[in-house]
């Protein structure tokens, strides 16, 4: 544990990005992390608050390289790498055995499961560094709580899957997570990253909404092996991930044919009742509650035999950089909520 009085040196990998510009926007107002460097290759020698001008009176240095942060490893105690998948399974493993005390927190999915052949089929490439796999602590942070203690390498959840995972956590846990789970999820547009496509293109995604990778988008290797961890029930969830005209936020929907209402609101009470930021609400909740925050609200609805749950969350928030810093946050030893019990807006 660190005393109050320090401020412990943090570095981003990767900090011109939809992810890398959020964990800058909670670290900026972190009592306890203090910003040494921050690297983006393309914009090397740029000031921070010039290519992300929402940071102007935060950040007055500029970007660095890769192998600049390589060399500055001295000056931290937790690195962020926010970087593309494929890339982070070359550079962690190199970056980590020049500074083990170091905790390096990844973003991508290169690290969040034990199984070089599921990547090889989700992701498209070979894993160049599997001995690594088993070393990753996977950061879903309310049930992995005590690993991460600590912890010095840290595989970050992706979005979809942690908002998966907060549904399906609380039946794994109680054994009723059990044969096939239906799961569908809409996703804002930043979720797809800051390089232009089909995908996110203004007038083709402003008034649409549309399917795609159904029953196979990557995520689901991560919440499959996560949920396993937390069960011995048989079951197969089955995905269908949705393009939404908007930039922020994910809301997933979870069908449990077997489980009545009430006996859901036992079962998420309990797993989130006291949840700093995890709240559970009867009925929908609304996706504007949590955007721009780490925030996430759980509804349940549904009758006597039969329910419903329901998830929002930001996707770059608690699905990505709110979640990375409740993970530094107990890595190395501070209040797990500091830096992110902030509020969404109204409208």
């Amino acid at each position: 544990m660190t005393r109050d009085t320090e401020r412990a040196g943090v570095g981003v990998i990767g900090g011109s990005g939809y992810i890398g510009a959020e964990l800058l926007r909670y670290l900026a107002v972190h009592s306890r992390a203090a910003i040494q460097w921050v690297t983006a290759n393309r914009s090397a020698g740029e000031r921070i608050d010039a290519v992300l001008p929402n940071l102007r009176g935060f950040y007055a240095s500029s970007f660095v390289t890769n192998e600049d942060a390589a060399g500055r490893l001295g000056e931290v105690r937790a690195v962020f790498v926010a970087l593309p998948h494929n890339e982070s399974q070359k550079l962690i493993p190199a970056l980590s055995g020049k500074a083990p005390d170091v905790a390096f927190i990844d973003m991508g999915g290169d690290f969040r499961t034990n199984d070089p052949a599921g990547y090889r089929k989700h992701y498209g490439a070979e894993h160049t560094a599997p001995d690594w796999l088993p070393r990753f602590v996977y950061g879903f942070t309310e049930y992995s709580r005590e690993r991460l203690r600590g912890a010095r390498l840290i595989a970050n959840p992706g979005c979809f899957a942690t908002a998966m995972n907060l549904c399906l956590a609380p039946l794994a846990a109680a054994g009723k997570l059990r044969g096939d789970v239906f799961v569908t999820g809409i996703t804002g547009s930043s979720g797809s990253g800051n390089k232009p496509g089909s995908a996110t293109h203004h007038p083709e995604r402003a008034a649409n909404v549309r399917a795609y990778k159904a029953l196979a988008h990557q995520h689901l290797l991560e919440v499959e092996a996560f949920q396993r961890t937390l069960t011995r029930e048989a079951f197969r969830v089955h995905f269908v991930p949705q393009s939404g005209p908007f930039v922020r936020g994910i809301f997933a929907t979870v069908f449990a044919p077997q489980l009545g209402l009430a006996e859901l609101e036992g079962i998420y009470d309990g797993a989130y009742g006291k949840e700093p930021l995890v709240s559970v609400v009867r009925g929908s909740p609304d996706l504007r509650w949590v955007q721009g925050t780490p925030r996430s609200v759980i509804g349940l609805d549904g009758e006597a035999d039969r329910g419903v749950v329901f998830c929002a969350t930001d996707n770059l928030g608690k699905g990505a950089a709110g979640q990375a810093i409740q993970n530094m946050n107990l890595a190395l030893g501070f209040p797990e909520t500091e830096g992110l019990l902030l509020p969404g807006g109204f409208v």
